[in-house]
């Protein structure tokens, strides 16, 4: 084979291989942003399906969420029920300070307090507290309304009201010596309160 020939095929290789190569890069340039775009595809498919397993783990999980908001909703903001306090002990306190207030803003005279075991509730400690106090008709209305409209919540459980026979008498003395007396009368009623709170339960 004469050097014309050899340069002829070697000009046709390499006119065969420069057409393979633009055949090549024009096929990755093409192909390139439809493999970019399966690839989007298969990044949004497994991202819908850890979603699908997802709202499949909280479906099967329904009930236990649903109970845990309902807890968090007990405890938190201005219309919580339960007190926030972890412990019996810090809650009673909390209970007895409020107890206190009532009484005193309400007039009357608070005379004991101590603790009794009050029944808890389906996932509640409860917390007891007994009360001895004195007072009038209108002390006993205002108690009732703070304790009614408490927040955290304090249940009434049993309540006794009995004539303070001592006040009566000294009341009855009073309004004989003035009976125009504002003051005759005072702490006739004798007052017994058996209130409980509830805590959340130690799990």
């Amino acid at each position: 084979m004469s050097m014309s020939e050899w340069s002829l095929a070697l000009r046709r290789s390499l006119a065969v291989s420069l057409l393979l190569l633009m055949l090549a890069v024009l096929g990755v340039y093409i192909a390139a942003p439809w493999i970019e775009q399966l690839g989007q595809r298969q990044t949004r498919v497994e991202m819908l399906q850890r979603q699908l397993q997802g709202n499949q783990n909280l479906l099967a999980n329904e009930s236990a969420i649903d109970d845990e908001l309902s807890r968090i909703g007990l405890l938190s903001g201005e219309q919580a029920l339960l007190y926030s306090s972890t412990k019996p002990a810090l809650a009673a306190a909390d209970l007895r300070e409020f107890i206190g207030d009532i009484v005193v803003n309400s007039g009357g005279q608070l005379v004991s307090v101590q603790e009794y075991e009050a029944e808890s509730l389906a996932g509640t400690q409860a917390i007891g507290l007994r009360t001895h106090l004195t007072g009038e008709a209108q002390n006993l209305s205002d108690i009732l309304y703070a304790l009614e409209s408490a927040r955290p919540a304090v249940f009434v459980d049993k309540l006794t009201v009995t004539t303070n026979r001592r006040s009566t008498a000294r009341n009855s003395r009073r309004l004989r010596a003035r009976p125009n007396s504002t003051l005759a009368r005072r702490n006739s009623l004798d007052i017994r309160l058996d209130l409980s709170a509830y805590i959340v339960a130690e799990r």
